[in-house]
């Protein structure tokens, strides 16, 4: 999730490059030194604090001195310890000096502890054309290529010839192409792109409004094909120029510094590509916030519905209204796509539900929210109970309130959600929020799309709780179906996701990013052409049940040892069907498939996480045993004992569905 940081701020402190701490006051500095006090007592890996204390800083200058700190060797150390780790490569075409400690930053705020390291001066061509001797050893998870318009136009021999400059544009994409292929196979993992903005200068220096109008044509279509490069190349992110431009209100370095030092970019725009970098990391780790959480009176309305009553409110027609529906329209916008909408206002229930039923102008109804909390309680416990409700953690909500007060409340006594700083005035609503970006992931999937439906579906499966006389009877009106299949393009996406974003139910904690999961089945793949095994085999579980579909709600990772035995290399399991004892009925079918294939064993890893202590004695139940107290974790099924399916569930498809080569 991102930092609470405000836009409008950081176009204004962007726009120029100040010396470090030239003009500003000790309190713009209070940040700086909150942050090395945590440092110095050990406390610089407390996400929370952390998140606190950069959000603060709206400096890019400022940013670049937190994340310089941030860097040195005893501060590295605390946030290796309790963030969320990834590694990032970055190369570029200009100076990016700025670039490695703002995106500690950045990270750090999401709560990551980025590994980061940069290739020379305008060494990206070369240093991949060479097989990425300075980067390899890093094993990045993210590649991330950050150019300007040098890299299309350096080779020019007339630099004022429209027609060679629109033939370099044009060759441009198929040259980035070529080199993303290059990258993931030096490198594997995810390319981030972006594309390249025009220098005024460039421009300028053509007097013909005709030639400029045709650069203009030939620019944006080299950049439009460089966008459809993430639809074209798998493991492709592009991020767009013009966003970053708008969020940091700047875009290039002052002259100076482009003469001086070849920078490029303006610090906030770097900043600003700092923030997004980050927001790609946290999506390709699962931290992408889950649940929005909404205010009702002078937030998701104008004026007090216990006041002026369900009519009275002000939604739709003209200002302030219609900003108030812009912020509904949001929202409704990103239930579609798979976020969680809930409710949390200080109200009569009663009055307020009436207001969202009944009144004509209400784009959100209450069937539009899977969870609410609409009384006279503290909103920080309200949260608390939706989280649990929900069982998703409390770091995964979002929590828009206009009141400041309330925000203030819900920072103190719930600082892991992620409380949005919304404008004095309404009409900002809506922008601030979607300029966040704390629902971003990096590809949707149908289970994303249909969340909201099966969630409301799990409040009508505990309904059938509260009526079932015992847990089996339970069980067994929910009428399950269990599908087991390979991995298949149309499920990667779901089964990549599922990898990176389940926290409890993850038996290793290991995040296999979509590159990783094609390299591997790939490797599995060329055991038919009679190479070695090197690979692994990946899986995915559906659900359904008498409510509806569940959706994809497991993954796992199998390969066969050199021994001849399985190893479950992880396994994890949607909160979603917690209870079910699903996971059970899922290792139950790897050992039967084990059995059948003549598998001399079935090994299961289990490595404690901040997250999933409550699944430690998960192989153990299932009668694994062990393997050495004093080593890793591993767990032995020798597959003596014939394995019993639960009896609730119906295997749809073969009751060997596992296979591993």
């Amino acid at each position: 999730m991102s930092v609470d940081s405000s836009v409008d701020s950081l176009a204004v402190a962007g726009s120029g490059a100040p010396a470090a701490g030239a003009g500003r006051s000790a309190s713009d500095r209070r940040p700086l030194t909150e942050l090395r006090t945590l440092i110095r007592s050990g406390a610089a890996g407390d996400v929370e604090q952390l998140r606190r204390v950069l959000g603060q800083l709206a400096d890019p200058l400022d940013v670049e001195a937190a994340g310089t700190l941030l860097r040195t060797g005893r501060a590295a150390a605390q946030l290796r310890a309790g963030l969320t780790a990834t590694r990032i490569a970055v190369l570029g075409s200009a100076t990016l000096d700025p670039l490695p400690a703002l995106l500690t930053a950045a990270a750090a705020a999401d709560g990551i502890a980025a590994e980061i390291r940069t290739a020379g001066f305008d060494q990206w061509r070369l240093e991949i054309a060479a097989g990425a001797p300075g980067l390899a050893d890093l094993r990045p998870r993210i590649t991330a290529l950050v150019l300007d318009d040098s890299a299309v136009l350096a080779g020019l021999t007339d630099p004022v010839d429209v027609d060679e400059i629109a033939a370099s544009c044009a060759a441009f994409p198929a040259e980035l192409a070529s080199w993303v292929t290059a990258c993931q196979q030096s490198l594997g993992g995810l390319t981030v792109l972006c594309t390249v903005p025009l220098h005024p200068l460039r421009r300028h220096r053509l007097i013909s409004y005709a030639a400029r109008a045709r650069l203009d044509a030939a620019w944006s279509r080299m950049n439009a094909a460089i966008a459809d490069l993430a639809a074209e190349r798998p493991g492709t992110v592009v991020l767009a120029a013009s966003d970053l431009a708008e969020r940091a209100g700047t875009t290039f370095a002052d002259d100076r510094m482009r003469h001086v030092a070849a920078h490029a970019y303006a610090p906030g725009y770097l900043l600003a590509y700092a923030r997004e970098l980050a927001r790609v990391a946290a999506a390709d780790l699962g931290l992408t916030a889950k649940c929005l959480v909404l205010d009702l009176d002078e937030t998701l309305w104008g004026g007090v519905v216990g006041d002026v009553g369900p009519d009275g409110v002000h939604v739709g027609g003209g200002y302030p209204g219609s900003a108030h529906t812009e912020l509904q329209a949001l929202a409704r916008d990103l239930a579609t796509q798979g976020v969680l909408l809930t409710l949390a206002s200080k109200n009569d229930e009663q009055v307020a539900v009436e207001a969202l039923t009944g009144h004509p102008e209400m784009l959100l109804r209450p069937d539009s929210f899977v969870a609410s909390r609409i009384n006279w309680e503290p909103k920080p416990e309200n949260l608390r109970t939706i989280a649990d409700q929900l069982d998703i953690g409390l770091d995964t909500l979002v929590f828009v309130d206009d009141n400041p007060a309330e925000r203030d409340l819900m920072r103190r006594f719930a600082p892991q959600v992620s409380t949005v700083d919304l404008p004095a005035e309404p009409a900002g609503y809506a922008r601030r929020l979607a300029a966040r970006g704390d629902f971003a992931v990096l590809s949707l999937t149908d289970e994303d799309r249909g969340r909201g439906a099966m969630y409301r579906a799990t409040a009508r499966r505990r309904e059938l709780v509260r009526a079932s006389g015992s847990l089996d009877d339970y069980l067994a009106g929910l009428q399950s179906r269990l599908t087991i299949g390979p991995l298949e393009p149309h499920n990667a996406d779901r089964i990549s996701q599922l990898f990176a974003r389940t926290n409890q139910f993850n038996l290793t904690g290991v995040r296999y990013g979509a590159a990783e999961i094609a390299d591997r089945a790939a490797a599995t793949a060329t055991v038919a052409d009679g190479r070695p095994p090197a690979g692994t085999a990946f899986f995915g579980a559906r659900l359904t049940d008498r409510f509806g579909d569940n959706g994809l709600i497991s993954a796992l990772a199998l390969t066969r040892r050199t021994d001849g035995a399985w190893s479950i290399d992880n396994l994890v399991l949607s909160c979603r069907v917690f209870g079910r004892d699903v996971e059970g009925a899922i290792v139950g079918l790897i050992l039967r498939s084990a059995l059948a294939h003549r598998a001399t064993a079935v090994y299961g890893s289990y490595r404690r996480t901040d997250r999933n202590a409550r699944f430690a004695g998960f192989y153990p139940r299932l009668g694994f045993q062990l393997t050495d107290p004093s080593g890793p974790v591993v767990y032995r099924h020798d597959l003596a004992t014939p394995t019993e399916l639960p009896g609730w569930i119906e295997i749809t498809n073969d009751e060997e569905p596992f296979d591993v080569r």
